[in-house]
């Protein structure tokens, strides 16, 4: 039994000789806490001075006191350099510790030692920890009686900090494990360094790789269920825990858990090589011989199929592409093959530290092969079934579908959580939206794919007919399984297929679509609408983005239930037939704790349909209601632009077409010409300006026009899109409305087929 003398003196010896690491920690954290406390105080004072003079002596204390405690709670919680020290502490530590384990003469010595095998580990294993574990402590505490020297110690801070310690030494422990498993398994410094690189990277080229060949090769890859993020990693575990914790302020004990275990079996795996280990392996790049085609073969691999990848990125194979999908395969095959063949004899030189091993061990080359090739087979003929998997019914607990920036209004795609953070659609569905109406769902994808890939045979083919009625839109579908998994897969969808319609009818007419979806029927928004929970301040407008009125909070939070009443009767066609005739945007705001006069805001919009007539009543009775985009007594002029682009077309295609056509422009008012502009020789410009200044020209384009921000955001559905063609500038009188409110001019455009006849005929190309 080991006496408690004996190991302290041990312990001591150990230590002597390990003193140059222990005095760079102990600088580190000594040095870090308490000059990061000093200038974090004299930073905050300095950028508080002015609040005296604004705000009075007793505001600006309380305000000061609450930006020192979130200082603190930054140094002494989850920093970027605690994390970096803890790193190359462990690194350095384990691989200083163990480094003679590379040398046959010192490990004669130490074995010569009376200390015996298991002992010497413990030794060595505890000091490093201790060099992390003392000046960790010590730079602790003198950062904390500085920090309450100054005001900025509480019970606040020392939950973060006491978090903080416990994670950082789970997250260092299980680094140092890993570099003393790296020392374990090689014989030399520098293969050491790789190893543990392998260690720290390994997981991640490999789930790179799947992710790259999976976008590569299938239709249906969607990136929402696909992760590059590494499970088994010490500083992934980490990250997460510290994002958790910083915006939740919660210890996610899962993770913790997770880290603490991933350390302790690590460490297991280590001290099991660490007995196994045989004294004549110092000096070779790999201690047993079992590990070196295990390594070999499981690094290859990955590596010789990323190289693929690269090699279809500089040659554009693109699979999935409509025409010649396979061009360039040879090269990425022969690029897979040859760094099969080049990293395996690499790798036997560096076993065997001589040139004449690349020519030894063939087989691993084959094996290497023969498997990269495999994984590559597996991917291009899709022999997992990944593109056809739709999941049978009843395996179906429910799905969220989400279609891509579909009724996204002038905001953009605007989704909240429960805390106000702003989330992707994707994510908002997976928490939000449970469409249990699985038959429908499982329908539309069916019909989909089989339209979807008959189309894209079609294309492959250069079969495809520019003139038949298909317009394919993009979405996700994520289903959630009995079994508890989850699968998401990406959907293109043809909105003009009469049965497709029915099915988006059914499932985007259902209220559970449109909480998990539509920003208006949000539970997350109405709670961040509760002004008496949250203080939060609330205001709104009603407008086309040129027009608006401001809208009071009282009425806002009345519109938003009357709104809801109208959203619960829309589904896919009605939304499709009708263009909206303005928004409704509510605009959040709340003070930033600490940061006083500071804010955070949000903006949600939310579209009026002209069937919204519960809508429509409310604010036509309550004066916020425009029946217009344009108010034809704000017009000074309307500048038309048409790009002539089928007249361009054609033009480009006739071999003796004179180069320098010269772009038309027309004032409409006075039927003169006002001016040409003439481009290079070598393009053919068709465009044609047209001003119109006549009063009754201008209102009969004002009731065939849109603004830009209504009819550009958001057309999943197909519904009536603008003319590319036509740009229409409109430009306001000084005394205006919008020239006050919005500018002296705004951009609209015609509705494909709504374009007035004497419109075409006045911007109509002329050679």
């Amino acid at each position: 039994m080991m006496s408690k003398s004996s190991f302290l003196v041990s312990i001591k010896e150990n230590s002597k000789r390990r003193l140059w690491v222990f005095i760079i920690s102990l600088l580190g954290f000594v040095l870090i806490f308490p000059t990061a406390v000093v200038l974090t105080v004299n930073r905050i004072i300095s950028r508080s001075k002015w609040m005296v003079e604004t705000y009075g002596s007793e505001i600006a204390e309380k305000i000061l006191h609450e930006r020192v405690i979130a200082g603190m709670c930054d140094i002494f919680g989850f920093s970027g350099i605690l994390f970096i020290i803890a790193a190359a502490i462990a690194v350095v530590s384990a691989i200083q510790g163990f480094s003679w384990l590379y040398s046959r003469k010192k490990i004669d010595f130490y074995m010569g030692m009376p200390v015996k095998r298991k002992k010497r580990f413990f030794i060595i294993w505890l000091n490093g920890i201790l060099i992390y574990l003392i000046p960790y402590v010590l730079g602790l505490m003198v950062g904390m009686v500085l920090a309450a020297a100054n005001g900025g110690l509480d019970k606040t801070v020392v939950h973060a900090a006491s978090v903080a310690f416990c994670v950082n030494l789970c997250f260092y422990l299980g680094v140092y494990h890993m570099a003393i498993l790296a020392v374990m398994l090689t014989g030399n410094i520098v293969i050491t360094g790789f190893g543990f690189l392998v260690f720290c990277l390994y997981e991640w080229i490999v789930r790179v790789v799947i992710q790259g060949f999976q976008n590569l090769f299938f239709q249906y890859f969607n990136y929402y269920s696909s992760s590059t993020e590494p499970v088994l990693s010490p500083f992934c575990m980490y990250f997460h825990l510290a994002e958790t914790f910083e915006s939740q302020k919660i210890l996610d004990f899962k993770y913790l858990a997770g880290l603490l275990i991933f350390a302790v079996l690590i460490g297991i795996i280590a001290y099991v090589c660490y007995l196994k280990r045989p004294a004549e392996a110092a000096g070779r790049a790999m201690v047993f011989e079992i590990t070196k085609p295990v390594v070999k073969i499981l690094l290859m691999v990955p590596v010789s199929l990323a190289v693929g990848l690269l090699m279809a990125d500089i040659v554009s194979f693109a699979p999935r592409s409509y025409t010649e999908p396979m061009e360039g395969i040879g090269y990425v095959i022969f690029a897979i093959a040859l760094a099969v063949v080049i990293g395996c004899a690499v790798m036997q030189v560096i076993y065997e530290f001589d040139i004449k091993g690349a020519l030894h061990k063939k087989s691993h080359i084959v094996i290497c092969g023969v498997l990269s090739a495999l994984i590559f087979m597996t991917f291009r003929y899709d022999l997992t079934g990944y593109d056809n998997y739709i999941p049978s019914q009843e395996k179906l607990e429910s799905v969220a579908f989400v279609p891509d920036y579909y009724e996204t209004g002038m905001q953009g795609d605007v989704h909240f959580g429960k805390d106000g953070a702003y989330l992707s659609s994707q994510e908002y569905a997976d928490r939000y939206m449970y469409l249990e109406n699985t038959a429908d769902i499982c329908e539309l994808a069916e019909i989909s794919m089989k339209n979807y890939n008959e189309y894209r045979a079609r294309a492959d083919q250069e079969e495809y007919d520019d003139e038949q009625e298909e317009r394919w839109s993009y979405g996700t579908l994520i289903y959630r399984l009995k079994n508890g998994r989850k699968v998401s897969r990406s959907i293109w969808v043809n909105v003009n297929d009469d049965r497709t319609a029915e099915l988006l009818d059914e499932i985007m007419g259902s209220w559970e679509f449109k909480k998990g979806y539509m920003t208006g029927a949000s539970e997350n928004l109405s709670a961040m609408l509760d002004e008496e929970k949250t203080g939060r301040r609330i205001s709104a407008t009603y407008g086309n983005g040129v027009y608006f009125r401001k809208m009071s909070q009282a009425d806002a939070l009345k519109f938003l239930e009357i709104y809801k009443e109208d959203l619960a009767l829309a589904n896919f066609s009605n939304v499709k037939e009708n263009m909206p005739v303005a928004e409704f945007v509510l605009n959040i705001e709340e003070e930033i704790t600490g940061s006083w006069g500071a804010t955070r805001k949000w903006q949600a919009g939310m579209n009026i349909y002209p069937f919204y007539e519960k809508s429509i009543a409310w604010l036509t009775s309550h004066g916020y209601y425009m029946d217009y985009q344009l108010n034809v007594d704000d017009v000074e002029r309307i500048q038309i632009v048409n790009q002539n682009y089928d007249i361009q077309e054609k033009l480009s295609e006739e071999p003796d077409t004179t180069a320098g056509a010269a772009a038309i422009a027309v004032d409409r008012g006075s039927e003169a010409a006002i001016g040409i502009e003439v481009y290079d020789d070598n393009e053919i410009d068709t465009r044609v300006y047209v001003d119109y200044t006549d009063k009754e020209d201008i209102a009969r384009i004002a009731d065939c026009i849109y603004t830009q921000e209504m009819v550009y955001t958001g057309n999943w559905d197909g519904k009536m899109k603008y003319d590319e063609n036509y740009q229409v500038i409109v430009y306001f009188k000084a005394e205006s409305e919008p020239n006050r409110s919005y500018g002296s001019s705004a951009y609209y455009c015609f509705i494909e087929g709504n374009v007035p006849d004497f419109v075409r005929e006045d911007t109509r190309y002329r050679e």
